[in-house]
């Protein structure tokens, strides 16, 4: 059999999606996504009285399943207080978890959660005086961008600017000119 150039074959192929032999599936394929891992850095200081009230230092925006995981970093600079550090998990808005108590001066305690989506922090003392420490929270999320198929082209315009050879004007110029002096000034 001898094929002519102007004609094409066609070639059967199954779908991607549904895995039919058509030649066009009426499912449309989903467009597809990227995920990038985004990193914020979260440090504050801890200043409030020791009255045994949890104060809520950090929450996320994001609800649900979209909630970041992280590592709470947490350093009592109170000499006679302590910190008691409290973290909700599931995004209800109710702290849930006591992660560590901080008992001595300066002392440091971290932790890693897999999600995270509030810090609280309550403080006891005998006497009545203020609290005071650092806090940190290193929290990892995933921000998902759509794909492009094809990448956008850019398009540059480029102005062309004019190049100036010399001072002096051509003599095509200057006779232009002359010719448009005599018509202003001509006499009727």
């Amino acid at each position: 059999m001898v094929s002519l150039p102007c004609h094409k074959r066609r070639v059967r192929k199954s779908c991607k999606i549904c895995r039919t032999k058509k030649f066009i599936c009426r499912k449309r394929k989903a467009s597809p996504l990227r995920k990038r891992l985004v990193t914020d850095e979260i440090c504050g200081s801890i200043s409030q009285e020791s009255n045994g009230e949890s104060v809520e230092y950090w929450r996320t925006a994001n609800t649900g399943r979209n909630l970041p995981f992280g590592t709470i970093t947490v350093r009592n600079q109170s000499p006679h207080c302590t910190l008691t550090v409290k973290a909700d998990t599931t995004g209800d808005g109710i702290s849930d978890i006591t992660l560590f108590t901080l008992t001595e001066l300066n002392q440091t305690k971290s932790i890693t959660l897999g999600a995270v989506a509030s810090l609280e922090i309550s403080s006891s003392s005998s006497a009545e005086i203020k609290s005071v420490g650092q806090y940190s929270i290193t929290a990892h999320y995933f921000f998902t961008i759509k794909k492009r198929k094809h990448p956008k082209k850019k398009i540059t315009v480029v102005k062309l600017r004019p190049q100036i050879l010399s001072d002096i004007p051509r003599k095509d110029e200057i006779c232009l000119v002359k010719e448009e002096m005599e018509q202003i000034t001509c006499k009727s």
